[in-house]
């Protein structure tokens, strides 16, 4: 049943011509970054995986919004629980930024882009900031379609201004380090763009305590979405 919803999901996906836009905006991006070759490494992939969370945003909330209130309650007539429709919308956005993810990490590769050959160590933290970056993503455009925002306007204003501050609040926590308690609700992700540097890698202490901090912080958002999500529906 759940396996049949998910195809139903991505099928609804493809028939709404939604996905044109930010899967188009993506590639496109993705194509002309890389139209110079010689880039560093760590550098180039810190700027698609910031690509990455900005379109799975879009993507996760278009995908949340397929059904209307009355088709909504159907599907969670049809299904075993409502936990399995939101989960199944989950895994259609993730197996969509596991495409875009893929895009991504090869496209470069295959054009021999950057000015070295990238190392396994390169290609690890490559991976793990694509990941976190798609699931940051999911979860912002999770959190504001689960959200009683009446007005479709204000959520995306909102999302837009979660996702900037997110992305700049290393520096506005330099200029008042008071803001960093402020900004904690935010997605973490200068602790991952922290190690995305071209000079000698290495995975130490450090990136493990940052790690576990991310992996903590998308593990409560998703409880906290669970729960949005839960009392939305009543």
């Amino acid at each position: 049943m759940v396996g049949g919803f998910i195809r139903y999901q991505l099928s609804s996906y493809v028939r709404s011509l939604t996905f044109i836009p930010p899967l188009t905006l993506f590639i496109g991006w993705i194509i002309l970054f890389y139209t110079y070759s010689g880039v560093p490494i760590m550098s180039s992939y810190a700027v698609t995986c910031i690509s990455l969370y900005l379109v799975m945003t879009w993507v996760a909330m278009n995908v949340f919004a397929l059904e209307g209130e009355s088709e909504m309650n159907l599907l969670f007539v049809q299904l075993p629980s409502k936990r399995d429709y939101l989960w199944g919308k989950w895994v259609v956005c993730f197996l969509i930024a596991l495409i875009l993810g893929f895009i991504a990490m090869v496209y470069p590769l295959l054009l021999n882009s950057f000015k070295e050959t990238p190392q396994f160590v390169h290609l690890s933290l490559a991976i793990y900031g694509h990941l976190f970056f798609a699931v940051f993503g999911i979860l912002v455009g999770s959190f504001f379609s689960n959200s009683k925002v009446e007005s479709k306007k204000f959520a995306w204003l909102s999302v837009m201004l979660v996702i900037a501050i997110s992305i700049a609040q290393e520096g506005i926590i330099g200029k008042a380090y008071i803001f960093k308690w402020i900004l904690l609700p935010l997605p973490p992700v200068s602790q991952i763009l922290l190690h995305f540097t071209d000079e000698t890698l290495e995975i130490g202490k450090g990136f493990w305590m940052d790690t576990a901090w991310v992996v903590f912080y998308s593990f409560i958002c998703l409880l906290v979405i669970i729960r949005m999500f839960y009392r939305k529906g009543r």
